[in-house]
Formats: structure tokens, C-alpha cells, sequence
């Protein structure tokens, strides 16, 4: 009994694994697409237009997806990193935003 229990907790753990491995893909995937045209193809790095957007929260990426800018009011502690403030709408990526940030969150890099 206790064999089969650990053989389904790891079975369960891979298929998590394997399962948020593909999430991240496809999110690197759609930023490679979609926005490196602004923002530079490492999200710690500003880009030509965008700036560097891997301490973006959530719901600053899905405003400035949706709606091109930023949300009212600002998650608390977020500072936008330009003056500029607008951005183009990308809507048809409403259902893929979470693997976007999974994506960018996953290639965060240390503060040092």
C-alpha cells in the first residue's frame, strides 16, 4: 500500500512538472511572438520601446495587455519604469496571459 501511495504522489508530482513545463513554453513561446518587438527578448532587460517587465504583477500585465494601460489604481508598491505609459492592445492574448507571466516570472533573475 505504502508503494502504491508513493508511486501515485510521484506519478502526480512528474505530471505537475510536465504540466507547468508546458504552461512556461507556451508563455516563452507567445512573448517571443508577441512582445519582444517592444520589450527585449530577456524580461530583466529594458527593451528599444518597453521597458523591463519581470516585476510586473499579474494584474499590470493583463491591464497593459487588454487594455494598453496601466491599471487604476496601481497594485500598492509597483512604479511603471517609463513616463510613457501606453502600449499596444494584444486582446486575442486574454486566455494565454498566465502562461506569459509564468514564463517571465520563471526567467526572473536575483537582485543583487
Amino acid at each position: 500500500m505504502v508503494n502504491l501511495l508513493g508511486a501515485l504522489l510521484g506519478s502526480l508530482l512528474f505530471t505537475q512538472t510536465v504540466l507547468a513545463d508546458a504552461v512556461t513554453d507556451k508563455g516563452r513561446r507567445l512573448y517571443l511572438s508577441n512582445c519582444i518587438s517592444c520589450h527585449n527578448k530577456d524580461p530583466n532587460t529594458k527593451g528599444a520601446i518597453g521597458p523591463e517587465i519581470v516585476d510586473a504583477p499579474i494584474e499590470v500585465m493583463t491591464s497593459k495587455i487588454l487594455t494598453g494601460v496601466y491599471p487604476d489604481p496601481l497594485p500598492p508598491g509597483f512604479v511603471p519604469k517609463r513616463k510613457t505609459k501606453l502600449m499596444r492592445k494584444i486582446p486575442q492574448l486574454k486566455n494565454d496571459i498566465p502562461a506569459i507571466f509564468a514564463w517571465v516570472q520563471s526567467m526572473k533573475k536575483p537582485k543583487k
